[in-house]
């Protein structure tokens, strides 16, 4: 039996789920650095982070994920996953093992992964019907799976609710199939969420069989322009965001794009790049709900030239964006969170770190933005 919504019963909704998973990570280093065991880790795990910290400790229960336990699964992993105080659903089944998955790290960016044990893939049945009236969903799927959560989540949505606004949805598309083969199958996806971010080698690896799509502005242009039935074309309103790790990140939106760099410019504060890009996307998701803190109604921000990328929308979740990022890669594993502030991780508080980043960056985005206002008049 559905029901109908009403605007204070929407506030009261979660604001963030992610479908991706939670993984026990074992990390081996080819140059001799001793092993990492037992380290919280999973693309689901790092999102809920980038949510979490976005949210703030007096919003940490708008943020939702489920953690499957095994019959292996360590209680010292648990209690750190409670002291986020997060709304985050633990399964446990005593006849499997917890998902756990071994890393492989050497010189010049070199990555190995592969699973240890069984995965446990979460799907739009595997949630409740409270996470799935959420107001924002992060995926990290292949762009199949993509279309088929979006569809089945918004058939259980007007199962629930009658009238039931559209949630955010924001797609990271899984590194191993961002290839020629899966294009056009990026471009249907692409169309069906709000966000699509690969990061920038995983979009470039999506044209390489098309010379003609060769440089960056024909492979966005060829990505964000859909067809009608009568082979018209039309610009997606969807945002295509390009992590670019360590130079930031490139936003394009219709006609506009704009870039921001990275919090951390020194690379010795960089110690782990795993699950930043995770991170940067649950920040992102959550803050385009205005479920984020600080707020939107910083006096520096609302004086920002009001473009698509106007503070309110997508130019706010970017900075948080990328000021959550900054916390994920300072260490291997998660971040440590304060036991006597619920907003202070690795003994840095969030508010002042995005602050901070925001005066340092106000010009840069500012300079961009007016540009492209002159641009367009």
């Amino acid at each position: 039996m559905t029901t109908t919504t009403t605007a204070a019963a929407i506030e009261q909704r979660l604001a963030f789920c992610t479908l991706g998973m939670f993984i026990i990570d074992e990390i081996e280093y080819i140059n001799g650095k001793a092993r990492e065991q037992s380290i919280i880790g999973g693309a689901g795990t790092y999102a809920a982070l980038g949510a979490r910290l976005a949210a703030g400790g007096h919003q940490a229960k708008y943020v939702s994920w489920i953690v499957d336990m095994g019959s292996d699964f360590p209680s010292e992993l648990k209690d750190v996953i409670d002291s986020w105080q997060t709304s985050c659903i633990f399964r446990r089944d005593l006849n499997r093992l917890t998902t756990r998955a071994w890393n492989g790290y050497g010189p010049n960016e070199y990555r190995a992964f592969k699973y240890l044990t069984p995965k446990l893939r979460l799907e739009e049945n595997s949630l409740s019907d409270e996470q799935v009236l959420a107001r924002a969903f992060h995926m990290v799927c292949s762009a199949a799976r993509c279309i088929s959560l979006v569809q089945g989540i918004m058939a259980r949505r007007r199962q629930l609710a009658m009238d039931e606004p559209r949630p955010v949805f924001v797609w990271e598309p899984v590194p191993d199939l961002c290839t020629p083969e899966e294009l056009e199958r990026l471009r249907e996806a692409t169309a069906h969420v709000d966000v699509v971010s690969p990061n920038a080698d995983e979009f470039a690896a999506f044209f390489t069989s098309t010379p003609e799509h060769a440089d960056r502005e024909a492979a966005v242009e060829y990505l964000l322009r859909s067809r009608d039935a009568q082979g018209q074309a039309r610009p997606l309103k969807t945002a295509l965001v390009i992590r670019e790790g360590a130079h930031g990140c490139t936003t394009y939106l219709g006609p506009s794009h704009l870039h921001l760099h990275a919090y951390h410019q020194r690379s010795e504060r960089v110690l782990d790049p795993t699950g930043g890009g995770n991170t940067f996307l649950g920040a992102l998701a959550i803050a385009l709900t205005g479920t984020a803190s600080p707020g939107e109604g910083i006096p520096e921000l609302l004086s920002v030239p009001q473009s698509i990328f106007q503070p309110q929308k997508l130019l706010f979740a970017l900075l948080h964006a990328t000021v959550a990022a900054s916390y994920a890669i300072e260490q291997t594993g998660m971040p440590t969170l304060s036991d006597s502030d619920p907003d202070s991780w690795n003994g840095d508080p969030y508010s002042h770190r995005f602050l901070a980043y925001w005066g340092r960056e106000k010009a840069h985005v500012v300079g961009q933005l007016s540009r492209q206002l002159l641009s367009d008049t």
